[in-house]
């Protein structure tokens, strides 16, 4: 979808909200749902009136367990992302909130829009599930496309560190992030939001959202375009729509469908690097890639008794890619000996292909009678999935799987809670493989200190690519799936030092890798992916928070990461997997730093990022950074002429003007700048 659509859909939202929206009624309580407990009011906060939460404060949350408990008594790594902290930092792309929590290093090919992968724990990029409102969005094989994901109509992100496969399967092997869409409550109300800054950067958003006890409605369209930093084909733009819809027949029965459609397109200056693009063959000025995902999540929840609960979770992702670039001579290649790896031949490149999975989750609840101060509860599911992937002049691949699920969780006097549970997958790529999980949480009393632990084993699917040929490779069908083990101990302690709230916490980890894919220069018709590596990391993540007089309130967190390829079988994957050298682009030393200010008018946020050395390819040593940046906001009135609330925002990213590569050989932005308003109706 373009501009012209967006521009249209802009417009019937607009016609909604002058419409009325409905009927206003009193909000009803939220019902005991995946998607309706754990989320925040439908509207975005007034960044200025939302103070950073206390350690009072405990968030219900879903996604360690797939059902609601408190935060205070989950048993593993956990960091919860509000609606109020998105706010305050002014942040459009995900992965730029995502940067702040504990063993995250996230890693941009160069401007907005491109390739930015997630590394977790010392873990590989297609290591982390994402959910999208209990909906798998991750392609086939675990990658995911970060570049073009905002935080448009998210109430709520659950980051569950740790290998989560017991209860979600392939690709949970580092990290299961879910992002949650509020539901719309109370009367018809939006929000108007409009940036424009530097380099040709606007930002456009629109939302709507209400409810009554028997339904509600929450839908958001946001556009982004950006002139990018290099100087010629470097420009990104893309369409959001975000949507929920809720009906509430009764008290015992809910049924709530998300929608996500993302379109973007990322103008391709160089591949290989800018750095190195601009000493040699030069940047390209014509290649482009588009993308396009629909996301769709129907979900029914039936609690018939107050012991027992139904859930059921649909799925569909439906992803399309093309690839052009038409032919540069010079710069696509060259009429001498140089071009021995891309001859002229007036054609160019075009690679168009696409995926699609659709995607079934039932799980039964049972809430079982408390017995000698102990509460459990025992979750029975079941899971299936069809994918497909579609080549325009290449071989086609479809695969499925099935799984059973299965998990206790014991819960003593609020003292002491313990899980387990255990997943059996049965899946065309990989055959059959069990998934174990076990982990305790302790709370000592008078203290309220929470010593937490755990061991759990994760798995991955190879993706279409590695298991079928494409233009570029040949895959193996018989690829083994890419296998983790970890443990890890942690504390969680809240205490308060006068007028001062705080919160620490401290968590080591350790985990084994084994049948990590890797290419190979392999003579025809040997495939181009084996399995053959074997990994280890371990490390500390420390997470601290706390609020302060005078309306002041900061946050940080620091990790420390060791890695090492045990095995490699003479495979060093283009220097990636280097026999006794740390896997690439997992930084030692990661650490953020917020402060914030919130008055009664007035929101300052000021956050530091520092990113510590990294090791690229064949041992290159690449040097870290530190960004800084700042965000205002301040209220100008509240109801009048019909606005409920008008709010200047602005932002400064890269304060100081760091010139650094995040990625060796790609430039990363200077000092950018954005303003605006939003506002409330």
């Amino acid at each position: 979808m373009g501009k012209s659509t967006y521009y249209v859909s802009v417009l019937v939202v607009a016609l909604l909200v002058w419409g009325g929206g409905g009927p206003s009624a009193p909000a009803q309580a939220q019902s005991p749902s995946m998607t309706s407990t754990t989320i925040a009011p439908a509207e975005e906060p007034h960044a200025a009136q939302q103070p950073m939460p206390t350690t009072a404060l405990d968030p219900i949350i879903v996604t360690a367990s797939k059902f609601e408990e408190p935060l205070s008594q989950v048993s593993n790594a956990v960091t919860v992302v509000t609606q109020e902290d998105i706010a305050r930092r002014q942040t459009t792309d995900l992965f730029e909130q995502l940067r702040e929590v504990p063993g995250f290093s996230f890693s941009q090919t160069g401007s907005r829009g491109a390739t930015t992968s997630l590394f977790t724990r010392g873990g590989e990029a297609d290591h982390n599930m994402i959910l999208i409102d209990g909906v798998k969005v991750n392609r086939g094989g675990g990658s995911f496309k970060f570049g073009d994901m905002t935080t448009l109509g998210i109430g709520r992100i659950e980051v569950v560190r740790g290998p989560q496969s017991a209860l979600y399967g392939s690709d949970a092997m580092s990290t299961v992030i879910q992002l949650l869409t509020p539901r719309g409550q109370g009367p018809a109300r939006g929000t108007l939001s409009f940036r424009a800054g530097n380099p040709d950067t606007f930002e456009e958003r629109l939302s709507i959202s209400g409810g009554t006890a028997l339904y509600g409605y929450n839908v958001a369209v946001g556009r982004v375009d950006s002139g990018g930093i290099l100087p010629i084909n470097n420009d990104y733009g893309s369409t959001t729509i975000a949507s929920r819809f809720d009906l509430d027949p009764s008290d015992d029965l809910q049924f709530t469908t998300t929608l996500r459609y993302i379109d973007s397109r990322f103008h391709v200056t160089t591949s290989r690097g800018d750095i190195l693009d601009r000493q040699g063959n030069g940047l390209d000025p014509q290649a482009t890639s588009d993308n396009r995902r629909i996301i769709l999540g129907p979900r029914v929840t039936y609690q018939p008794t107050v012991w027992w609960r139904h859930n059921l979770q649909l799925g569909l992702l439906y992803e399309w890619f093309t690839y052009r670039d038409p032919e540069n001579g010079g710069v696509d290649c060259r009429d001498d000996d140089t071009a021995t790896w891309n001859d002229c031949d007036g054609l160019g490149s075009l690679t168009i292909n696409s995926e699609y999975r659709l995607s079934a989750d039932y799980s039964s609840d049972f809430f079982l009678p408390v017995t000698l101060g102990v509460a459990p509860t025992f979750t029975l599911g079941g899971y299936v999935e069809d994918e497909h992937y579609n080549q325009k002049n290449g071989p086609r691949g479809s695969r499925n799987a099935q799984a059973f699920y299965s998990q206790l969780h014991l819960a003593w006097q609020e003292t002491l809670f313990v899980t387990s549970g255990f997943r059996l997958d049965d899946a065309v790529t990989y055959g059959t493989h069990v998934s174990p999980r076990v982990s305790a949480a302790l709370i000592l009393p008078g203290l309220d200190t929470k010593l937490r632990g755990g061991y759990s084993q994760g798995i991955k699917a190879a993706s279409f690519s590695q298991n079928i040929d494409t233009a570029f490779s040949r895959g193996d069908p018989d690829l083994e799936a890419e296998q983790s083990k970890s443990w890890e101990i942690g504390l969680d302690q809240p205490f308060s030092l006068g007028a001062f709230d705080t919160q620490v916490s401290l968590t080591y980890f350790s985990t084994e890798y084994k049948n990590l894919i890797a290419y190979t220069f392999a003579p025809a018709p040997a495939p181009n992916y084996v399995n053959v590596h074997r990994a280890r990391s371990r490390g500390l993540e420390v997470g601290t928070s706390a609020v302060l007089p005078y309306g002041f309130s900061v946050r940080g967190s620091y990790t420390y990461l060791e890695t090492k390829v045990l095995a490699n079988a003479g495979n060093d994957g283009f220097g990636s997997f280097r026999q006794g050298g740390p896997l690439v682009r997992r930084p030692k030393h990661v650490a953020s730093f917020t402060l914030n200010y919130a008055g009664e008018r007035l929101n300052a946020n000021f956050h530091l990022y520092i990113k510590g050395n990294v090791t690229e390819r064949h041992g290159t040593l690449h040097d870290g950074y530190e960004r800084a940046d700042v965000a205002l906001s301040y209220l100008l009135f509240e109801d009048r002429w019909g606005i409920r609330a008008l709010t200047l925002e602005g932002k400064v990213m890269n304060l100081f003007d760091a010139d650094y590569q995040e990625v060796l050989y790609f430039s990363s932005a200077e000092t950018t700048f954005m303003t605006g308003f939003r506002a409330e109706f």
